[in-house]
Formats: structure tokens, sequence, C-alpha cells
């Protein structure tokens, strides 16, 4: 049985347990916190899920009497293939903070755990389930569900099932056989297919949180305050639904965190391979760079379109530099010569291959010299082009592709 069964069939369990209704909801934020509010679009954002905050309204008897259980179960559409991500949290980090707390109610503070970090939205959006618990403290649950929150840090957002995963299967279960017994105590579980509306801080907590208390809450510095104090004799679980317009860069100074990527390693050996005057090098690395872009899971498909334009017109750019002039037939004129090619007829692509051009008009003696900073460069400004655009389809970057292929044969 996979991890995602097992666990669903633990969900499954919990909610036969007649659950009374969660609060659930947006809370507004002060201070430094995350961009609240914003959209996602499908394949033109990103979006994360972080733990923020868990509070406990009897705090201070976990650890002594009783275990606490916090589940963030995801679902989303990751490359070709579904990614499913159980986060259990750990107890040995909860347990630490409860015993600082010293009473009633306690407090988990979380700092930079995320159940998934930016992953690019699809159509079929996100799956999401929230859930906190209560077992009597015995210790081996205690090490069982230790050694599952351990195997869930490996999960990740790479597609395949790693070795830790493998193992994971088996304790998840014993951490199932946990929830055939009654002694479990569900505090509030929550579950939403279409998680993804807004940017914010959502709220997950029981039931007995009213309405009318819940509207005067606030989220200052990732802490939950109700009237400018910590929350007390309330159960809940804070999450950070954090949006991500672009993984490009938002400036020409900026280039992170597109440097982070896999990919962009081989811009450098194109760089290189033009100052040495080693073009055809130079156009090896860029048709694996290309590659590269297009099968990229961490994409979205806008980023996708504008990192290919952004790196033609850079590499032309740099090859301008080190050949006699007008010398260097960029790949303008094929494109210029076929207008009929429907390869180009997607609306973000036209406006794409326009930008590019003029790109490639202006600026070529002006642009930097250091080959991130020119990427950084030309990103920025045709990011802006196709944001004036429709939305961009799936296979937009591909065509583009084709066109630059194209291009490059002709010369």
């Amino acid at each position: 049985m996979t991890v995602w069964a097992t666990l669903k069939n633990v969900v499954d369990h919990w909610a036969s347990r007649e659950l009374r209704r969660p609060y659930v909801g947006y809370v507004a934020s002060t201070g430094n916190g995350i961009t609240a509010g914003q959209t996602f679009v499908p394949e033109a954002s990103y979006f994360g899920v972080r733990m923020v905050e868990m509070g406990l309204r009897e705090g201070g008897k976990f650890f002594n009497s009783f275990l606490p259980l916090g589940v963030v179960l995801t679902e989303f559409s990751f490359g070709d293939g579904r990614q499913r991500r159980p986060t259990i949290l750990s107890n040995d980090e909860i347990a630490a903070q409860l015993k600082a707390a010293g009473a009633a109610p306690g407090y988990v503070d979380f700092r930079n755990i995320y159940a998934v970090r930016r992953a690019p939205m699809k159509q079929d959006n996100l799956s999401l389930f929230v859930g906190l618990f209560r077992l009597p403290f015995h210790d081996v649950a205690q090490q069982v569900l230790q050694l599952a929150a351990d195997l869930t840090t490996q999960t990740g957002l790479a597609p395949g099932v790693s070795d830790g995963l493998r193992v994971a299967e088996k304790i998840y279960d014993r951490v199932a056989g946990l929830f055939g017994l009654n002694i479990v105590t569900p505090l509030f579980s929550y579950a939403d297919g279409n998680a993804l509306g807004r940017s914010g801080y959502l709220l997950v907590a029981g039931s007995y949180l009213e309405e009318a208390v819940a509207k005067r809450l606030v989220v200052t510095d990732d802490r939950l305050l109700l009237d400018g104090q910590r929350v007390s004799g309330l159960d809940y679980c804070l999450l950070a639904v954090e949006f991500t317009a672009s993984l490009l860069p938002d400036g020409p100074d900026s280039i992170n965190p597109l440097t982070q990527l896999g990919f962009h390693r081989h811009w450098q050996g194109v760089a290189g391979s033009i100052m040495r005057r080693e073009l055809e090098r130079a156009d090896e690395h860029m048709l694996t760079l290309r590659a590269e872009v297009i099968t990229s899971p961490e994409l979205a498909e806008n980023d996708r379109l504008v990192a290919i334009g952004a790196y033609q017109t850079s590499y032309d750019k740099l090859v301008e530099r080190v050949t006699p002039k007008n010398a260097h037939r960029g790949w303008e004129k094929a494109i210029l010569g076929a207008p009929n090619d429907k390869t180009i007829a997607k609306p973000a692509v036209t406006e794409l291959l326009k930008g590019m051009q003029i790109r490639l008009l202006t600026g070529i003696r002006d642009a930097p010299e250091d080959p991130d900073k020119l990427f950084a460069s030309e990103a920025f400004a045709l990011r802006k082009t196709v944001g004036k655009t429709s939305l961009v389809d799936t296979d937009s970057a591909v065509a583009l592709a084709r066109v630059i292929d194209r291009a490059a044969a002709a010369r």
C-alpha cells in the first residue's frame, strides 16, 4: 500500500469520528508578513504552503499525558505526475517548545517548515488536508510518530520514490494502526480539494472559535494575535499560503532564485564558449540549455517561455560582441521570412518574438558584460512583454524553441 493510500485510510477513519466542523478562514496580517490577496494563475505563478504556528489550548498536558499529532497532506501536479506529500510534525520540536512554555496553552513556532515550497500552479489546483489529534503518551507511540516525522522530510518535490519513502510506507502502516484505537482524539481536521484561491495566512482551528472573535484576529510577525495578545484557549494550525509570480529576475540587477535551478549552469558554458569564440560549442550548450528549460518541472509555462527568449537574446548579444559587424545573422531574419509559420501563431509566442526583435535591435553594445546580469536584464524586459498578453499555452515554450532551432539551421 502506498504512503498516500495508507494516510487516506487514516483520514477516512478520522472523518468517521463525527468531527465538528472546524473554523477555516484567512486572517489579516501586519508587520513583516507575506503578501496577501494575490490570485494564483495556472502556468503563470507558484505556490508554497508553509507551517507558521500551532496552538494547543491544553499545552501543559502534552508530553505529560498526551502526544500531539499534527498532519498536513498535499497533493498537486508536478512535472508529468502527481506529487503526494505527507508532512507529520516532529515531536522533538513540539516537545522542546511546549516544555519551555511550562503551562497551558502551548505554542509551537515553526521556522521555514514547508509542506510545499515554490511549486508551479497547475490547472488542477492543490488538494490540502490539515489535522490535529492527540493520543495518550506512550514511549512506543512517541518513537513511531517521531520516526514518521523524520522520514517525511525526505519526500521533497523530487519526482520518483526515495528509499526513505519506501521505508516510510511501513512506518505509516504502524501509524495507521494507532488510529484504529478509540484512544485517539481528533481536535480538528479540514480538507479542501481546491485550496489555491488567494495567498495569505490560512487558519484552521477548533469549532469553538466564534466568527465574531475570528474577525478580531491578526497575524503579526508570524504570530496569531487577538486584540494584540497571543490567542489562548484555542487549538489551531496557522499556515502561510505563499504566492510567487515568477522565478525569473524581478529587475536588471537581480538574478536569484533562477541561478539555483539546475539548467542555468549551462548558461555559463554558453558564455564561456562565446568568449573563446568557440561558437559551435556554444550552440551545443544552447541546445542542451533549451531542452532542460523545456522539460524542467520547476518552471511554470510563463517563465519557461520567457527564459528561452531571454537566453537566446543574451546569446545573440554576446555573439555580436565577438564577431565582425553584421557578420552574425541573428534568428530574426528566418522568422520574418516565414510569417505564415503556424508554430508562432500563439499570441504569447508572437508577442515575445516581437520583444526579442526589439531587444536585438537596441542596446547590444550597452548590454551588461556579466553573462548573468545580461540574462537578468533580458528576462526582466521580456517578462513585461509577456505580461501584457493572454494566458500562456502549455506548449508555447516548445513552439518558440522550434522557431529558434529552425532559424539556427538556416544561418
